[in-house]
């Protein structure tokens, strides 16, 4: 079972390629109910920053950092929906930012299925900014749950892998601590 392991992604010095080595760690995602594998290094982000980058109205209830380039904040939504209508949850979320947002550029939703749980997610660039998001939804016991990576552009083609990468990782948390 993943949340009792750690998943190698990459190994450094792979034939033919310059990376570092990755590790997906599994994460409880606070009180939303799932696990996901994250790298390793991701920490709850300190009150004072979270003050600082999150207004106090609707903040997210989990925000993790590694270090401060990249974020990970998940929110349960308040909404039951089915397994089979999660792209289309994600496909409303990606409409509502859009909206909201339209000086951003956003992708498409897409559906990974390949984990226990169905993810929709979909990307948003943010070029004023210099960041990226990508926003996935998935739905577990206690209901709908919006998680959003941010990350520095200049990174976007690691990040975007490693999350698409950790999205066969996320379950159901167990109510076991990691």
């Amino acid at each position: 079972q993943f949340h009792r392991n750690m998943v190698q992604f990459c190994m450094e010095g792979s034939e033919g390629c310059l990376q570092e080595s990755i590790r997906l760690v599994p994460v409880k995602l606070g009180q939303t109910g799932i696990r996901i594998g994250l790298t390793e290094g991701f920490s709850r982000m300190e009150e004072e920053r979270q003050r600082s980058r999150y207004p106090r109205a609707g903040r997210p209830e989990t925000i993790l950092e590694n270090g401060g380039s990249v974020q990970v904040t998940a929110q349960l939504l308040g909404l039951q929906v089915e397994a089979s209508a999660i792209r289309q949850a994600a496909e409303e979320i990606r409409q509502l930012a859009g909206e909201l947002f339209p000086q951003y550029q956003v992708s498409p939703v897409y559906l990974c299925g390949e984990g226990k749980i169905p993810t929709g997610w979909f990307r948003m660039k943010m070029e004023d900014i210099g960041s990226g998001h990508i926003k996935a939804l998935c739905t577990a016991g206690k209901g709908l749950v919006l998680v959003t990576f941010t990350y520095p552009l200049e990174e976007s083609v690691k990040w975007a892998s490693v999350i698409r990468r950790s999205f066969s990782t996320w379950e159901e948390e167990d109510g076991e601590d990691q």
